[in-house]
């Protein structure tokens, strides 16, 4: 019986003691949450500003690298001018004359004295007439093409020496961490488990290590992606240089026959009789015919621009 009443006499006295050990420990462990939490937010403003220390030599570097590269493109560009003020001369040189030629012909198809202009012979007038038209824009074609596989060449050039550049910048990427997958800097349990600050604080470092490293990525997009993209540019200049010519022939088949209408106005100004309202509805015929074709066209440069605005976007987003 004393010993019960003694017990309980000593209970209040136990139970502060047990509180007091409680509260310490708990004192104890904020304190080493709150020194925890300390050193996570100076490990992660240490690699803030290593990240920014890097994005700055890196741009700097590419700065004086795009300065070095961009003199000796220079030279290539010199180069590739050079031939092609000489292939424009050659050109020129073979137009004019073959020009002089098609209207001379052309000329004295309408200048045979005692001709005459009926139906049959306005047919096979114009047949001779269009295939002098052909061979002139076959000429000019050729031409153009052959400065145009200049430029290609001169294009391919150039982007050899890029890629020499996008490798020297991406290994320096590399040598500053630029490139690297960065730890995030993850609150560990002290004590039983991870507080809910922890917790959220887990979250946020894994999402910002993840941003973090797409913001790396697409500052380093141009020169990662760049000889894709200049390839795909390369593309695209043989499409539109196809578009262009398409487009160029099925006007020629229009202006060949214009060319002819305009003769026989000509030839009504020195007196002679024609048919001026089966004239003038090929005129307008043909107007209308050039209208639809430059429509077309149009509709397509037009389709081209936006598709080409999402497959720039692609590549440079991968």
């Amino acid at each position: 019986m004393f010993k019960k009443i003694c017990l309980y006499l000593l209970m209040p006295t136990l139970f502060f003691i047990n509180t007091s050990t409680l509260a310490e420990d708990s004192k104890e462990l904020r304190k080493q949450q709150y020194a925890a939490q300390k050193e996570r937010q100076v490990k992660k403003k240490e690699r803030r500003e290593e990240v920014k220390e890097a994005k700055a030599e890196f741009r700097e570097y590419t700065r004086e690298l795009k300065t070095e590269y961009r003199e000796k493109l220079k030279d290539i560009e010199t180069e590739f001018e050079l031939k092609r003020v000489e292939l424009e001369a050659n050109h020129d040189s073979k137009v004019a004359v073959a020009d002089a030629e098609y209207q001379k012909k052309f000329s004295d198809l309408f200048m045979k004295q005692n001709a005459k202009y009926d139906e049959k012979t306005i047919e096979r007038l114009q047949q001779e007439g269009k295939v002098f038209a052909d061979e002139l824009f076959s000429l000019k074609k050729q031409s153009a093409e052959e400065i145009y596989q200049a430029r290609v060449v001169n294009v391919e050039n150039n982007n050899k020496l890029l890629l020499d550049r996008d490798r020297l910048a991406l290994d320096k990427a590399s040598e500053l961490g630029l490139t690297k997958d960065y730890a995030p800097v993850l609150a560990t349990p002290i004590g039983s488990t991870l507080t809910k600050k922890e917790k959220r604080w887990n979250e946020k470092e894994k999402k910002a290590v993840i941003k973090l490293k797409k913001a790396n990525r697409k500052l380093l997009s141009k020169f990662r992606n760049g000889e894709k993209l200049r390839n795909w540019q390369i593309k695209l200049m043989n499409d539109d240089f196809k578009l262009t010519w398409d487009e160029k022939s099925e006007l020629h088949g229009i202006d060949s026959q214009q060319l002819f209408f305009n003769t026989l106005i000509m030839r009504a100004m020195l007196g002679e009789q024609f048919d001026q309202e089966s004239f003038m509805s090929k005129i307008a015929e043909n107007n209308k015919q050039k209208n639809l074709i430059k429509i077309k066209y149009k509709k397509i440069r037009d389709q081209n621009e936006i598709k080409r605005r999402k497959e720039k976007k692609d590549i440079l987003s991968k």
